[in-house]
């Protein structure tokens, strides 16, 4: 009998709190339909706006067609969000996605020009000026290509958005969006990454920012009285932040500092404290970003394993710990006298100092040794991304004979001869007990080290999480030319400061730039290495390669994939005339088959101040915590014996 009422009174109890779970939920489900409500408005009004929008051009005057091309910027913008969010793989296929040219079915200029030239350009904003140099019919292209365009724009946002049921969503569902959205704002749209143009910057942040605070509003206006507190805040920052970007219109004078600091970062962090207070989980969605991390620069905001090749390369302090023992073994090398520390030395921030990486045989290898500090957070590898992991990376260096010369073969045969590394490997992958030691754990391992091999702790990162002693005024101005003025940020995306596109991190970006064989620019020649074309076979990706982190730049010294700057003066000044676009007229027959260059053809302009306060602020991405070495190496034994005296890191 007691045990009946026992049973009772627990299904009673379970049913309780499901039902009070439910009940939560359930009180969430008006604000999750208002916010899908809201989306849909802004749907219907951008779908409103394009539809008029090939109207203006070209027997409109100039200022009401940039009025209206920075009306299309805000209204796409507040649309976008969760598109963004919820369907990014159509969103970037079809939308908007770093720029590269393409091949079209489109004649003349417009062949090689993608669908978000429309924003890139952009079509049709030009001064009247300009207008009057145009040849008869050029103007017809144009306005063929602008209404083409927007049909396409709206057939793909209608596809997009059938595909979208945001009322249909757990409410952990709805504040990971809005979550991921913010993230996306702070890195992408403060940076105005997705339009590049200036003219697009702050109507395209004022846009999704305005539809991220009606969202979250709707979420925020189901607090209980017990949450006041919390509701004031964000009364005061969404007005705040409204107030900011209203008073602030200047695109190059806009402070972003302030804004994401004053802004951004807290309204993220009051959206957090609000999922807690209304009781929602975190969702369990597998991501490169932490389900718990509060903003885009959180301490360990990144969860390294989203970027390993699979479970058995997962994190495990064992596998770290292995692994960083064979990338500073010359077992690795055909010769026991190269490792991959001899071309990644933590000394030099895991670069090697040299204008173009040593050769097996002691020669120049074609390219630079970047960083492998935060490598990990990435998909793609290598200058012309041709890996597509760490590990993959791997084959390529130890088979590589102008590398490691060697093979797993003769790798794993040294392997065994340790009794060491043996033990190493059964505690790290128990399965090789049994099947030996594989090519692929000796992949992993030194995959899950090289994740290990993190510098998210420099003073840029300490003052992003509220230390104001970190950063001097100059390196806060710094960062305002690297994310407005001077477009940095449209590549080199924050935090990583990489070519990762946040907030997905699934895809890596690059860029042809025109970069020179010589730092003189009396005579420029371009430097002929092809790049992500080796790999790709395509045209338009001639000369482009992979961007690199300009974390620990500061240390990294000498820059491109070829070396060619000593400094990052010279690299501020490449760019500060359009890079290698200024000089296009010098390189003749080498442009055959590459449109130009995918940077703005435009000058900076930066002033002095302005070259100081950047080189100054990239300073400030110094963080060399990760730079250890290994005090000892396993012991070989057998014929390998005599290979004991071997150096920790390579002789060269």
């Amino acid at each position: 009998m007691k045990q009946a009422v026992v049973i009772v009174l627990l299904v009673a109890s379970i049913c309780f709190l499901s039902m009070s779970r439910s009940g939560k939920d359930k009180n969430l489900a008006p604000a999750v339909a208002s916010i899908n409500h809201l989306y849909l408005q802004n749907i219907r009004s951008l779908d409103s706006f394009m539809a008029d929008y090939p109207n203006y051009f070209y027997d409109s005057s100039y200022s009401l067609r940039e009025k209206k091309y920075e009306e299309l910027a805000y209204y796409f913008k507040r649309a976008a969000g969760i598109m963004i969010c919820l369907q990014p793989d159509l969103y970037y296929k079809k939308l908007v996605r770093p720029f590269q040219f393409e091949k079209t079915t489109r004649p003349g200029f417009f062949s090689f020009v993608p669908d978000p030239w429309l924003f890139f350009g952009p079509i049709g904003n030009e001064p009247d000026s300009v207008l009057k140099t145009f040849r008869p019919g050029d103007t017809t292209e144009q306005v063929v290509f602008i209404k083409e365009t927007i049909a396409r724009y709206r057939r793909a946002i209608g596809e997009i958005n059938t595909s979208i049921r945001l009322d249909s969503q757990e409410p952990a569902q709805v504040f990971n969006t809005l979550r991921t959205e913010i993230f996306r704002i702070s890195a992408i749209d403060v940076a105005n990454s997705d339009f590049i143009i200036d003219e697009a910057g702050l109507p395209s942040l004022n846009g999704s920012t305005e539809s991220w605070l009606q969202y979250a509003n709707e979420l925020f206006m189901q607090l209980p009285a017990s949450g006041q507190v919390l509701q004031s805040r964000w009364n005061r920052l969404s007005a705040q932040t409204r107030q900011y970007l209203q008073e602030n219109t200047g695109y190059k004078s806009f402070n972003r500092m302030y804004f994401v600091r004053n802004c951004l970062i807290p309204l993220s962090q009051a959206l957090g404290e609000l999922q807690v207070a209304l009781h929602v989980p975190l969702t369990k969605q597998w991501s490169a970003v932490r389900a718990g991390a509060t903003h885009l620069y959180d301490k360990n905001i990144f969860n390294a394993d989203f970027f390993a090749p699979g479970k058995d390369a997962y994190y495990s302090a064992a596998k770290a710990n292995l692994g960083e023992l064979l990338f500073f073994d010359p077992i690795l090398s055909d010769n026991n006298r190269r490792a991959c520390a001899s071309c990644h030395k933590p000394r030099m921030a895991f670069t090697d100092g040299q204008v173009k990486a040593t050769s097996f045989e002691r020669d120049d290898l074609p390219r630079n040794s970047p960083t492998v500090i935060n490598a990990g957070f990435q998909k793609k590898n290598f200058w012309d991304m041709r890996a597509g992991s760490l590990e993959d990376q791997l084959d390529s260096v130890i088979n590589n004979p102008n590398e490691l010369h060697s093979s797993f073969d003769r790798v794993i045969d040294r392997i065994n001869s340790s009794p060491e590394y043996l033990a190493l490997f059964y505690k790290s992958f128990p399965a090789t007990k049994k099947t030996g030691v594989t090519r692929e754990a000796v992949k992993n391992a030194i995959g899950v080290y090289e994740r290990t091999v993190t510098g998210l702790d420099s003073r840029f990162d300490r003052y992003m999480q509220g230390d104001n002693s970190q950063l001097s005024p100059h390196e806060i101005n710094g960062f305002n030319v690297y994310m407005g003025k001077g477009k940095c940020g449209s590549c080199h995306f924050a935090p990583l400061f990489n070519g990762a596109l946040p907030p997905f991190y699934e895809l890596t970006d690059h860029h042809s730039l025109g970069v020179p064989v010589k730092d003189s620019m009396e005579k420029y020649v371009l430097d002929t290495d092809s790049g992500v074309y080796k790999i790709t076979g395509d045209s338009f990706t001639r000369f482009s390669f992979k961007t690199p982190s300009v974390r620990n730049i500061a240390l990294t010294a000498p820059y491109m994939h070829n070396g060619v700057y000593k400094t990052l003066e010279q690299v501020v000044n490449f760019y500060d005339h359009a890079a290698g676009a200024k000089f296009q007229g010098d390189y003749g027959k080498q442009l055959k088959g590459l449109p130009f260059f995918t940077i703005l053809p435009v000058e900076l302009k930066l002033t002095p101040e302005e070259k100081t306060d950047l080189v100054a602020f990239l300073g400030a991405l110094t963080d060399t915590s990760a730079a250890h070495t290994p005090k000892r190496l396993p012991v070989l034994t057998g014929k390998y014996a005599s290979s004991n005296k071997r150096i920790i890191g390579g002789v060269y």
